[in-house]
């Protein structure tokens, strides 16, 4: 197949298009810089989600498009996490549509349903929350509804992987960062039940999906297993050397604390990260376990790593 990847610099998409060349495929991947694979055969596109106009033409002749790309940054502006989540996923989606793509994959983020409430046993039916707690995940609620209402000729598939990890992840270093500054603790001693999965597991899903799942589907992409913040956040930490103190802070004091820095953020317009946010806390706070039926039924969908399997490969 001949397909095209955005995202392809980021961690899922370099793990993506090795998987992708390894079974012959024609990839092209969008990049901001000319030579940002080239330890890759792959077709370079220069672009960004901004000027799709601009090289939309690379489009012509593919199959599919496998849609990554996203702005994943912790803490932003709204405006900046619509025009490059929402409103470029939309853009993409039909110009993909006008040049005859069979399929387009997109991956959107368990994000879209975290607000309030814990997400325990949840399937695809679950309805969207009034208000997801963060820009990012309501910037790809707002990209889902529009796909699903999208009107073409395409097969539309949209995988929810929950939180990704792999050596060199966004929200790993991020989390390193807060530790190393001593800015980190658990919340309520980190016995919330979480839902991860490996890289390697969510390209496993969609290389599924590039041959199976129904139109519009959504699917739940996790490692199958479920375990307590504090267990997987110091084994995943332990993968880089790294000790997590035991200090904690109770969730009902955490929730309030995190909605009062984002104010204080806001209203002063600071740039820099705020040390609690409620996006943090849907990670390390919030208790979630998704339901998988739909996606290994449809999507004949299996974790290739378990997640102890991962976590040794992350050592090397």
């Amino acid at each position: 197949m001949k397909i095209l990847v955005t995202g392809g610099t980021g961690l899922l998409g370099k793990n993506l298009i090795e998987r992708l060349i390894s079974e012959s495929h024609e990839v092209k991947a969008l990049v901001r810089k000319s030579g940002a694979l080239k330890d890759f055969k792959v077709d370079e596109i220069n672009g960004n989600l901004r000027n799709i106009q601009e090289w939309k033409q690379a489009l012509q002749g593919c199959d599919a498009v496998i849609h990554c790309a996203a702005k994943v940054e912790f803490w932003g502006k709204w405006e900046d996490y619509y025009r490059d989540n929402t409103l470029s996923t939309l853009e993409l989606l039909e110009a993909a549509d006008s040049y005859g793509v069979k399929r387009f994959i997109y991956i959107s983020s368990e994000s879209v349903l975290q607000s309030k409430k814990d997400l325990i046993d949840i399937d695809e039916n679950e309805p969207y929350p009034t208000e997801p707690s963060s820009f990012y995940g309501k910037s790809k609620m707002l990209a889902e509804k529009g796909i699903q209402s999208f009107n073409g000729g395409m097969t539309k598939i949209i995988l929810r992987p929950t939180f990704i990890y792999g050596k060199g992840a966004v929200g790993i270093q991020s989390m390193k960062d807060k530790i190393q500054s001593g800015g980190f603790m658990w919340i309520d001693k980190g016995n919330v039940w979480i839902e991860m999965v490996y890289v390697k597991n969510v390209v496993e899903a969609i290389m599924k999906s590039l041959i199976h799942g129904e139109n519009n589907g959504i699917y739940n992409i996790t490692d199958h297993s479920p375990q307590m913040a504090k267990a997987f956040f110091t084994q995943l930490m332990h993968t880089e050397n790294i000790t997590i103190s035991n200090k904690s802070m109770p969730s009902s004091l955490a929730k309030p604390v995190a909605a009062l820095v984002e104010k204080i953020w806001k209203i002063f317009g600071l740039k820099s990260y705020p040390p609690l946010t409620r996006f943090d806390l849907s990670f390390i706070a919030m208790n979630r376990k998704y339901k998988t039926e739909k996606a290994i039924s449809e999507l004949h969908y299996q974790p290739v790593y378990t997640t102890a399997q991962a976590l040794e490969e992350m050592k090397k």
